[in-house]
């Protein structure tokens, strides 16, 4: 199993000024390989890192957030030669497809990409959809867009991505089982920002799932500095193995 990192910047202001990039992620798992929220320069990461996207078998957005979707259809066109070869599968939330008069946005897929798509699956938090060989279940969040989701991925392995969310009693239990914990963590302990994750919400999560490995992500410009001592403070408190994802940082894990 793998898990590449194209990008480990979170929030406008770190992604704006690229001090971080904000690819998103591939995981590979049991012979599929699935693109997680490709945000501003997915593409362009992708190829700097010699990732052949037509390999791609998914692609999952969990909100619509342009720094979690972007880049989205043009990975779709990579995932599918252009539009001419009907390939992969989307998962997203609902308001990536449907348009809700009581949000500030609107669907980020046309039927031109949708169509060059074996499958796409609109899912809300308890749905269940499979990319091949692995299962994706979406999670609750408590965030902005409210439709977003977390995401578990089974395969042989089982690991949990928490998106964008503020810690709330609860989250941690969708996540219990899961080998390795991908946390979107946005400030530190003493800077918490509401509808997002700061490193005392990350502590709690791990300290209840006790993954075999955390890695802590989607940094803020204003957790930067502090970052790697927080997830060293966390793995001395937790005893869990918690790491920092860096660009371009790939994970080959057992």
């Amino acid at each position: 199993m793998k898990i590449i990192f194209l990008g480990t910047a979170g929030g406008r202001f770190a992604v704006l000024k690229q001090l971080r990039a904000s690819g998103g992620i591939i995981l590979e798992m049991d012979g599929e390989m699935i693109h997680i929220d490709p945000g501003p320069g997915a593409l362009v990461k992708a190829v700097e890192n010699r990732i052949d996207l037509s390999k791609l078998t998914g692609v999952i957005v969990t909100h619509t957030h342009p720094d979690h979707c972007s880049d989205a259809e043009i990975i779709i066109e990579a995932m599918t030669a252009g539009t001419k070869k009907k390939n992969g599968v989307l998962v997203a939330n609902r308001l990536a497809f449907e348009k809700n008069h009581n949000e500030h946005y609107i669907p980020i897929f046309c039927k031109y990409h949708l169509k060059a798509l074996k499958k796409y699956r609109m899912l809300r938090p308890g749905d269940s959809a499979r990319i091949g060989k692995v299962k994706v279940t979406a999670v609750k969040t408590k965030h902005r867009d409210s439709e977003a989701i977390g995401i578990i991925f089974q395969g042989t392995k089982r690991v949990g991505y928490t998106s964008d969310s503020e810690y709330f009693e609860g989250l941690e239990d969708f996540y219990r089982g899961c080998d390795y914990l991908i946390i979107n963590c946005l400030r530190s302990r003493k800077d918490p920002w509401p509808e997002h994750m700061n490193s005392e919400g990350a502590e709690k999560i791990i300290t209840s799932v006790r993954p075999k490995k955390a890695i802590l992500t989607h940094i803020g410009i204003r957790f930067m500095k502090d970052v790697y001592s927080e997830a060293s403070m966390i793995k001395r408190s937790t005893g869990v193995d918690t790491i920092v994802a860096k660009d371009n940082m790939v994970l080959v894990l057992d």
